[in-house]
């Protein structure tokens, strides 16, 4: 994990005085940055089987379903990080010159795994769609506790701004106080959610790096 300050984009307001005994203000605008690395990633995946009939079709889902669980446990995956999300069978038509004819059923079962073992997820997709999964939906990754990067950020934010404001009255010959008169909080807290989309070539799933923006409009007395 690394940090950056947002870009030197000086904007900013500035209260004329009427003479050298009011005091005026000057309005800017602060940005921080923190780079994390993604630690948990949530995966969607679907065992879906069609028969012409309901139990058969129902019969092979779960005799498929069973062996992904297996395999997701001998990788290492607990049980209790593996939710069933929605379970459907649905009869199948044809249309022809008006007549409904019934082809069979689909059965699907959707599972979703939360997991923090970023460099095992390539490994699970390919175990998991050579023993039943067809359907992989999403994977979508995130961080723990992405308020405590948030608040880092507000900080950065902070000092980005108080640093623009030194330089600019300073170019303006004029005191500045440090000691904000008021902070207009311009984002707000993030649920630094799904920030990329698995891609699957030989299954190389890389989480990259998500970024938690903060930014401030803060007002200085000079």
């Amino acid at each position: 994990m690394y940090y950056t300050y947002g870009p030197p984009n000086y904007g900013y307001r500035m209260y004329e005085r009427q003479n050298n005994q009011q005091q005026g203000t000057i309005t800017i605008t602060g940005v921080g940055t923190v780079i994390v690395s993604p630690s948990i990633a949530r995966i969607q995946l679907v065992v879906s089987t069609v028969n012409r009939s309901l139990q058969e079709a129902q019969q092979e889902n779960a005799e498929r379903m069973n062996r992904v669980l297996d395999i997701l446990q001998q990788i290492g995956v607990p049980r209790e990080q593996i939710q069933t999300t929605s379970f459907s069978a649905r009869p199948i038509y044809s249309y022809q010159d008006g007549d409904q004819t019934l082809q069979g059923y689909e059965v699907r079962n959707e599972i979703t795994i939360i997991t923090e073992d970023m460099d095992g997820i390539g490994e699970m997709i390919d175990r998991v769609t050579e023993n039943g999964v067809n359907e992989v939906i999403s994977i979508e990754f995130s961080v723990d506790n992405p308020e405590n990067f948030y608040m880092e950020a507000l900080s950065f934010a902070l000092s980005d701004a108080k640093r623009k404001a030194e330089s600019l009255t300073e170019q303006l010959g004029v005191n500045l106080n440090p000691i904000p008169l008021k902070i207009n909080e311009q984002t707000t807290s993030p649920g630094v959610g799904p920030a990329q989309v698995f891609k699957m070539v030989s299954t190389p799933i890389e989480p990259g790096n998500q970024s938690i923006e903060a930014r401030l409009e803060v007002i200085y007395q000079v």
